[in-house]
């Protein structure tokens, strides 16, 4: 066998090398790039028991019913529909996104109870799902309509530091969304439809332990 040959067969097997290296993989969908059929994985949970959520207006501005098929997901426009396999079971269902979460790391929706329930989640609690997007929702406003409130209880330059701040609120019975700003995250609670409202929520998160500045639902301040 010559050097040459020995040479083009060494190049050949480093292409086929890099070519199984390089196999793309599925990504995550996200709201710049979610459509039909893209794929979602990772873990779910489910909220909606008697952690106070019921009743309670969700980052969308709907009230939190824990009997309809709806999901929390950190990035995909509200509206937007998904069918969610539990992996260990098979089962599936299929779920609107309404709120924004889950805030801790690893999870990719929080379902509502009767979602769970309806794939058999509710004992375990947490478990891995494949989703695929059935229909892409609408792209919403920087934050809420205008003319809403809500109350900001943090603002901060490192994502993964809001997203653990919001949990830690959350765990009070507050809706609580994440809304981008110049680079920032700003972690706030509602939106509430008068200013009243949102001052009550204000009390009771600080009754809680936290701080927070009431603000106009319009993205100002």
């Amino acid at each position: 066998m010559t050097r040459r040959r020995i040479s083009t067969l060494f190049s050949v097997t480093l292409l086929l090398v890099a070519g199984c290296q390089s196999r793309p993989t599925p990504v995550p969908a996200s709201a710049e790039t979610a459509r039909p059929g893209d794929p979602l994985q990772g873990l779910a949970s489910w909220y909606g028991g008697n952690d106070g959520f019921e009743g309670k207006p969700t980052a969308s501005g709907e009230i939190y019913d824990s009997s309809r098929l709806t999901a929390a997901h950190r990035d995909l426009p509200f509206g937007t529909v998904l069918e969610v396999t539990n992996v260990q079971n098979g089962k599936s269902v299929r779920v609107r996104i309404n709120d924004r979460g889950p805030f801790i790391r690893g999870r990719v929706l929080d379902l509502s109870r009767a979602a769970a329930e309806e794939i058999g989640l509710i004992g375990p609690g947490v478990g891995e799902v494949h989703a695929t997007i059935l229909s892409p929702g609408i792209e919403e406003p920087a934050m809420s309509p205008s003319g809403l409130w809500a109350v900001q209880v943090g603002s901060f330059a490192d994502r993964a530091r809001a997203e653990r701040h919001a949990e830690r609120v959350r765990a009070t019975g507050h809706g609580v969304f994440l809304e981008p700003y110049r680079g920032l995250s700003r972690v706030k609670v509602g939106p509430y439809d008068s200013r009243k409202e949102a001052e009550t929520a204000l009390e009771q998160i600080r009754d809680a332990g936290f701080e927070g500045i009431v603000v106009p639902g319009d993205g100002r301040r």
